[in-house]
């Protein structure tokens, strides 16, 4: 295990394992001996994705209190406060699936996973750097080792184009900010990849029964995400490592993987 590295951070597109492998890496770590924790990219109770939130600024939440008075003090006890800005984690949460207007209503404000952004770019980016520095901040004092699937690029990415059409150097400013708020716990990145970004998504179009994988634009986006995320792996202020897996060897992949986590510093 690489010296003092509290986090372990696995990208790549999609079907190139990265779920799999991960989880796979977790339970190796805990065999030997690590108190290591996995999360994939939609687990309830993430400490670092704000998927399932709501966002308010000062003014809108406290009108959102006075229209659900007798949910104010379950969306208090639960409310994220950054200075002006509220984030409402709503998840499972049956106090507010019971209310029915209540739950539409935080759906409707969902930070990441929506189509109408409430945020704007630099409120986005804001909010998502302060998480990550939050949860680096609780992470710095246990001895637990977290390992992350697909939150530190994928999504981050993702979001960023798909919603606010953001270029190259806002997204790489948004990459930076949130590796520099991570830096302390002595983070890896392995980036898992395949050669043919156009191959690879034909195949797991067919492996997961979804055609749209396969189409044209999909293709030309996941092209562009990689380029941009190869970039940023070379700006990091953190070691990354590529593991390319032409043949989907996932022993080997694997194999590369725990040795790039063993390896000194």
């Amino acid at each position: 295990m690489r010296k003092n590295c509290k986090l372990i951070l696995v990208e790549g597109l999609c079907g190139t394992g990265k779920s799999t492998l991960a989880e796979r890496l977790n339970g190796y770590l805990q065999k030997q001996g690590e108190a290591s924790r996995f999360y994939d990219e939609g687990a309830a109770g993430h400490p670092v994705s704000l998927n399932w939130h709501s966002y308010f600024r000062e003014g809108e939440y406290v009108e959102l209190l006075e229209r659900h008075p007798s949910a104010a003090d379950e969306i208090r006890s639960r409310v994220i406060r950054d200075g002006s800005d509220y984030l409402i984690p709503y998840r499972e949460v049956e106090a507010f699936v019971e209310r029915e207007g209540l739950s539409a209503e935080l759906k409707s404000r969902e930070l990441c996973w929506t189509n109408s952004p409430v945020a704007t770019l630099s409120e986005f980016s804001h909010l998502i750097q302060r998480q990550w520095g939050r949860f680096a901040e609780r992470a710095d004092t246990t001895g637990e080792v977290y390992v992350l699937e697909a939150v530190f690029l994928q999504h981050q990415i993702h979001d960023l184009i798909k919603h606010y059409q953001a270029d190259d150097a806002q997204i790489e400013q948004h990459i930076h900010g949130i590796a520099s708020s991570i830096a302390a716990l002595n983070p890896i990145l392995i980036y898992l990849s395949q050669p043919s970004v156009r191959e690879q998504q034909t195949w797991i179009s067919t492996v997961r029964s979804k055609s749209h994988f396969a189409a044209e634009q999909s293709i030309r986006f996941m092209e562009n995400r990689k380029r941009i995320e190869l970039r940023l792996l070379e700006m990091l202020p953190f070691r990354a490592y590529t593991i390319e897996n032409e043949g989907r060897d996932w022993d080997e992949a694997f194999r590369r993987m725990v040795e790039a986590v063993i390896a000194t510093a």
